[in-house]
């Protein structure tokens, strides 16, 4: 199966120019990674978080392994099983794990609003996840959110006593996520925005603040009640009739960076999510994607962290219990590894630019790559490199004729694309 041409340009452009991957359309090049999706599917997803457990999963690879890619396989098997998801990037210099009122509006501002085999384009914050929730439910009438009649329909009726009679933490986030429904429906403009601005945990002005409490609305969120409006968020999904919320932070390697004090207040944060993930946060699957060297360096300098996220073995079908994820440890060598999504890459770039490659040729241009890749031993993964190299060699081929790839070629073109990341790296700010 094959992406259309426009989302295939969009995957082989992306890949090109950095290496990582598209947040649209990984499924059509995955590979290695089956079993691990598999198990968190089948036991968590489709089980224990579905029944409102929660889990916390640390997912370990070094700069180019693959954790934004493990990441965006995990949101897409959490969309099929009707779970909300939050996946969470922030600049190198950030971490919202020194304040747990970020915390908060980290994940609410990164709530996505997606259709599940719509073609439009994700949108993120949690004013357009309820608005969409809402939209499903309305459009099959031909109606929009205010017109006439939309507020009486008996599927909108049903959603807002659920949500009305659902017990939720907090109050005021009861009392906001129904004042935000009835404010689309009603279309009061000025509610709405102070109300979005509210639940993204953005400062709010007093002006604001005299109108919400007319509907109920009397707390500010603040770091002292950050964690219980998350746990109010996560009630309020389900009460929407979501199985659960998926908390996707691919932030790790910025933790590397902080030092100090606020590295200390950042894992103590981080410690309080992972206890209140356990317990505390239904229906929430957490996962937090990290290199190694944020186990080597920075947990065992904070003990009670260390003891909540070391583990014996890692994370498999038949250990689903264990809170390490290591993408080192995949269901194939890297060296069938790489090929495979060589040879998923290959008819993508194909129907991207509308051509044929030589199919036997460049499947010893995979090869050879794959080879030279895994032996360079350089600072970036070999993941990383084969696919920015493969593409890159497929286009210039493509535009100038296609030739075998010696070895030594090989070498030069991996060494080459390790240099163009390490500026791009450097130019990003990167810890690396």
């Amino acid at each position: 199966m094959l992406p259309e041409p426009r989302l295939a340009r969009q995957i082989v452009e992306t890949l090109g120019q950095s290496g990582t991957p598209l947040s649209k359309g990984v499924s059509y090049y995955n590979a290695g990674n089956e079993s691990l999706l598999n198990a968190i599917d089948t036991h968590y997803l489709g089980a224990y978080l579905a029944d409102g457990g929660a889990v916390f999963k640390l997912v370990v690879g070094d700069y180019g392994a693959g954790k934004s890619h493990f990441l965006y396989c995990v949101r897409d098997r959490a969309w099929q099983r009707n779970f909300a998801v939050s996946k969470v990037d922030l600049s190198p210099k950030e971490s919202p794990y020194d304040d747990q009122r970020r915390v908060y509006a980290a994940v609410a501002s990164a709530l996505i609003w997606h259709e599940l085999g719509g073609i439009a384009e994700d949108e993120q914050g949690l004013g357009r996840f309820l608005e969409g929730t809402l939209r499903r439910l309305v459009a099959p009438h031909g109606l929009d959110l205010a017109d006439e009649g939309a507020e009486d329909l008996p599927e909108v009726r049903a959603l807002l006593h659920t949500v009305a009679t659902t017990p939720i933490d907090s109050l005021s986030y009861d009392k906001a996520i129904q004042g935000y429904l009835t404010a689309l429906l009603r279309g009061q403009t000025r509610r709405l925005e102070a109300l979005e601005r509210w639940l993204h945990g953005e400062e709010v002005s007093p002006e604001d603040m005299r109108d919400l409490r007319t509907i109920g609305v009397t707390e500010k969120i603040n770091k002292n009640n950050a964690f219980k409006m998350l746990r109010s968020l996560c009630q309020a999904v389900r009460a929407l009739g979501y199985t659960g919320l998926a908390l996707l932070f691919d932030e790790g390697d910025r933790m590397l960076s902080i030092g100090g004090k606020a590295e200390k207040t950042a894992t103590d944060n981080l410690r309080e999510v992972i206890d209140r993930c356990r317990e505390d946060l239904p229906g929430a699957l957490f996962m937090y994607a990290v290199p190694p060297d944020f186990l080597n360096t920075v947990v065992p300098k904070y003990p009670a962290l260390q003891q909540r996220v070391q583990a014996a073995n890692y994370f498999s079908r038949s250990n689903p219990f264990s809170p390490q994820i290591d993408l080192e440890h995949l269901d194939v060598p890297d060296e069938e590894l790489l090929e495979q999504i060589g040879y998923r890459l290959l008819p993508i770039f194909e129907l991207a630019y509308g051509g044929k490659l030589d199919q036997a040729l460049q499947t010893a241009n995979i090869h050879a790559l794959s080879a030279a890749a895994r032996a360079a031993y350089l600072a970036i993964s070999h993941r990383r490199l084969f696919v920015k190299t493969l593409i890159t060699e497929w286009y210039r081929q493509k535009e100038e004729g296609e030739v075998a790839l010696t070895p030594e070629v090989a070498s030069a073109l991996i060494r080459g694309q390790s240099d163009a990341l390490n500026l791009l790296a450097d130019a990003q700010q990167s810890p690396y």
